[in-house]
């Protein structure tokens, strides 16, 4: 698949071609691409005076240099060839897209006081390099009770040429301490709920208790920046203060420490939760 051919300007009417191609090799790590290449000596049908003696031929490809010698036996003078070939590795920009390259080539013959070469733009089309996704966007609180909260979001903007495989949404407590982590929802699609616990390994929330939840796209090639929302649960009781209805959470003390207590109703013959 040539890409470029430059014109050699000797003495005599030849012509150097670099054809270079995606080798189908990339290095995600290194955001790179590797691209192989060749220099080739074609219509060479007047090279037979200079049969069996040392030609140099120079080429770069992309800023990288490369040298080599070859001859050219009798017998196959008049035929094309190969001169120079080698592999090199270009890389990628931030988003994944590989930018063009330039390149160009040289040969010297023996015999001839004029510079000879071939020079030509080489824009190789290489699969773009997936990155990580784009964080999930719009997060907002839902069904918010003393025991439990959800938080709805959307999914990244740009997935960024990667395969989506979930999101991960991390619940934290903040208490003023240690602010500890209580969840980890590994298996949200668009909304994370404890729902008071009834979903496996989710904890019941804390009557009014600040919750921070950070969420994450998963993907095949790492997890994205994360969104983040504040949610409050609901206290156990309202108090009316200036005229309007506030949460209120009531305490009692224990063992000489005030301590959190939650109200519980009789309902249907089962205690339950209540504000």
């Amino acid at each position: 698949m040539p890409v470029s051919e430059g014109q050699l300007n000797g003495a005599r009417d030849y012509r150097a071609k670099i054809d270079i191609w995606y080798s189908g090799v990339q290095d995600w790590g290194a955001n790179t691409s590797r691209f192989d290449w060749r220099v080739e000596l074609i219509d060479a049908a007047g090279w037979g005076s200079w049969t069996n003696a040392t030609c140099e031929v120079w080429a770069t490809i992309g800023g990288v240099g490369y040298y080599g010698q070859f001859t050219i036996p009798q017998s196959t003078a008049g035929q094309s060839r190969t001169v120079l070939s080698g592999s090199t590795w270009h890389g990628h920009d931030g988003e994944g897209y590989r930018p063009g390259f330039a390149s160009d080539a040289y040969i010297k013959v023996p015999h001839s006081n004029i510079g000879e070469g071939g020079s030509g733009q080489a824009w190789v089309d290489a699969p773009r390099i997936p990155k990580p996704p784009t964080a999930p966007r719009n997060l907002r609180v839902e069904n918010v009770s003393p025991i439990s909260a959800g938080v709805r979001y959307d999914e990244p903007a740009d997935w960024r040429g990667s395969s989506a495989q979930g999101y991960t949404a991390d619940w934290y407590e903040i208490n003023g301490s240690n602010n500890p982590r209580v969840w980890q929802d590994l298996n949200s699609q668009g909304y994370t709920d404890p729902q008071g616990g009834a979903v496996a390994g989710a904890p019941q929330l804390k009557p009014g208790t600040t919750y921070h939840v950070y969420v994450y796209a998963r993907s095949n090639v790492g997890n994205s920046p994360s969104a983040s929302i504040a949610l409050t649960t609901d206290a156990g009781g309202r108090v009316r203060v200036d005229g309007s209805w506030r949460n209120a959470t009531p305490w009692t003390k224990v063992n000489g420490q005030w301590r959190r207590v939650r109200p519980y109703s009789k309902q249907a013959g089962s205690f339950r939760t209540v504000r």
